[in-house]
C-alpha cells in the first residue's frame, strides 16, 4: 500500500497555523499581489489553485476559518486592478478543481456575513 503524502501543497499557507490575524493577512496581501504580477491568465489560476488546495486540506477547522477570514480581509485591501485579477483566477479555477472550489465557497459563505461591511462589499 502507498505511503499518504501529507507534505503541505504550499509550504508558505502551511506556515502561518498558528501566527496571528496580522502575519495571516499581510501574507495573503502580499501573495495576490504576487499572483495579479504573473503577465499568464492560465498561470495566475495555477499559482492560486494549490493555495486554496491548501486551505481545504487543513484539519483543523477554526484555523481555516481563521485563515480564510485573512483571505477576505486581505482581499478587500487590494487595489481593484489586483482584486480584478484575482477574481478572474478564481473563477478560472472552478474548472480545474471544482470539489475545492465549492469547499472553500462554502466556508468564505459562512465568515462573509461576520466581517465588517468595508469588507463584504469589496468581497465578489
Amino acid at each position: 500500500m502507498a505511503k499518504k503524502d501529507d507534505r503541505p501543497i504550499d509550504v508558505g499557507l502551511a506556515a502561518l497555523i498558528g501566527t496571528d490575524e496580522a502575519t495571516a493577512t499581510s501574507f495573503w496581501k502580499k501573495r495576490f499581489e504576487l499572483i495579479a504580477a504573473i503577465p499568464s491568465d492560465i498561470a495566475r489560476v495555477g499559482a492560486l489553485t494549490p493555495q486554496l488546495r491548501e486551505l481545504t486540506r487543513i484539519a483543523n477547522e477554526p484555523e481555516r476559518e481563521r485563515l480564510t477570514r485573512a483571505r477576505i480581509v486581505a482581499f478587500a485591501q487590494l487595489s481593484s486592478d489586483v482584486k480584478q485579477k484575482i477574481v478572474d483566477a478564481r473563477k478560472a479555477a472552478w474548472n480545474i478543481d471544482k470539489a475545492v472550489l465549492e469547499k472553500d465557497q462554502a466556508l468564505v459563505d459562512k465568515i462573509l456575513p461576520t466581517v465588517d461591511a468595508s469588507v463584504r462589499s469589496a468581497y465578489p
